[in-house]
């Protein structure tokens, strides 16, 4: 199960680049592609900046005007998308 304190790591065949606030992430084994919004992509920042999930929760809190609570939902909402699409993995240990 996908928590705040779960270790995750960007696989290598994933590419990722911005427009303007929005990201585009593209699996390269697929060809297939994920948009981020401006949430998102500053998310993805963070964790390819070597961040854990949960202070990259913190980090995002700083910054936007959202409860803990439903910023974790929608963190762990998103990332099952990315780790279900194959652009995430979770490590164990």
């Amino acid at each position: 199960m996908l928590t705040l304190d779960s270790k995750l790591h960007i696989p290598a065949h994933v590419l990722f680049t911005t427009v303007e606030q929005d990201a585009i992430l593209l699996h390269t084994g697929t060809n297939q592609y994920f948009a981020l919004e401006e949430v998102g992509t500053r998310l993805w920042e963070l964790l390819s900046r070597g961040m854990g999930l949960r202070e990259a929760h913190q980090a995002l809190l700083a910054e936007y005007e959202v409860t803990p609570a439903e910023l974790e939902r929608d963190l762990l909402d998103l990332l099952g998308h990315l780790v279900e699409s194959d652009l995430v993995d979770v490590v164990d240990g």
